[in-house]
Parts: structure tokens; sequence; C-alpha cells
């Protein structure tokens, strides 16, 4: 096999590879409670950011 043959597996088996690392990667975040909303509540409090005070 030349090089020009195997340069779409390997661009195919390396999108494959990633594609599995960012699945795995929204799991253990989602598992962590990384996508928790209420983080804003937690770092900001009111007054914070005076743009939305009247």
């Amino acid at each position: 096999m030349t090089g020009e043959v195997l340069i779409p597996y390997i661009w195919a088996a390396t999108g494959l590879v990633t594609l599995v690392f960012v699945v795995i990667g929204i799991y253990w975040a989602h598992k962590h409670g990384q996508f928790d909303e209420d983080i804003s509540r937690q770092i900001f409090t009111e007054g914070d950011d005076e743009r939305f005070e009247k």
C-alpha cells in the first residue's frame, strides 16, 4: 500500500478517535456537574454587574 491509499484511512481513524474522546469528555463533564446552570448564582452576587441596574 502506498501513502496515497493510507492517508484517507489515517484521517478517518484520527477523526473517529477524536469523536470518541469528545463524547467521553462530555459524559465526564455531565457526570461531574460541569453543566450546572446555578454556577452563576454561586460566583456572582447581586450588584456585581452595574450594567443591569436601573
